[in-house]
This record gives structure tokens, C-alpha cells and sequence, in this order.
């Protein structure tokens, strides 16, 4: 678990900038997520939730993003359906990018349903990371592409 928190708090602190400043900007660095995840199919490789590992409940689901906003998350037994989308709009508290989840209130889809901070975005896998509301823990879900 040290790794995770040291991991996030190197992230944390790359993340930050000397010369940030104060206005609304809308910054597009992880827009390319909007064609990313659209191309083929991918599956959750880590989910933590403060000092719990939720991973394994998603173990067997495959989960397909389609470019006009829904996402399938698919296993042997069932099929979840659900919406996602890009927000990079200065209406969020911290003006970063999100990754916006919806899924039903099923386990164990209720734990990715969020509003989720993109902290990168590459070919094989999407790095997202969350700060929750009710006791402050951190999250963190990574989608790596199959």
C-alpha cells in the first residue's frame, strides 16, 4: 500500500507547476482520451479506494466504450450499460480534466461511478484518480487496454 501512496503522492507533486495561475483555464492535455478509449476494449487493472483494493471485483469484465457516449461493461454472466464523457469545462472545483462514469447503483459499478481526475492518457491505458467526498480517502482506477 506504501507503493500506491508514494506512487500518488510523485504524481501529486509532478502535477503541480511553478507557474500556475489563477484564471479559469480550460487546458486540453487529455482530450485525446475522447479517441483513446473508443479503440477496442479495455479492463480495469487497479481500482483503490483509501486503503482498500476493489481490482478483483472487476476482474472479469470487459468494458467497450463507444465514441457517441455509452460504455458496456460485459462479463460470462451479464452485461452492465452505462454513459461516459470528457470534461475539461472550468465547473469543476480544481479545473482539471475528468472522466465522467455513470453506470446503475449495482455492485460493483456503484464504485466507479464518479467524476474522475485524468491524470494520464496513453495508447494502453488510462490513469484516473479521485478524492472522496465523505473522508477525504484517494482513489484510483486504471483502465489498461486488452
Amino acid at each position: 500500500m506504501k507503493k500506491i501512496l508514494i506512487l500518488f503522492a510523485i504524481v501529486a507533486f509532478a502535477s503541480c507547476s511553478s507557474d500556475d495561475d489563477s484564471g479559469n483555464v480550460n487546458t486540453n492535455e487529455f482530450e485525446n482520451i475522447k479517441t483513446t478509449l473508443p479503440q477496442g476494449e479495455w479492463k480495469v487493472s487497479l481500482l483503490i479506494d483509501g486503503q482498500s483494493d476493489h481490482t478483483a471485483a472487476f476482474e472479469s469484465f470487459v468494458f467497450t466504450f463507444n465514441q457517441d457516449g455509452t460504455v458496456m461493461a460485459k462479463n460470462d454472466l451479464f452485461t452492465e450499460n452505462g454513459t461516459w464523457a470528457y470534461d475539461n469545462s472550468s465547473s469543476s472545483s480544481d479545473n482539471s480534466e475528468e472522466l465522467i462514469l455513470q453506470f446503475s447503483e449495482m455492485t460493483p459499478f456503484d464504485e466507479i461511478n464518479d467524476d474522475w481526475d485524468i491524470v494520464s492518457v496513453n495508447n494502453s491505458k488510462i490513469e484516473l484518480s479521485d478524492i472522496s467526498g465523505g473522508n477525504g480517502d484517494v482513489q484510483l482506477l486504471t483502465f489498461t487496454k486488452l
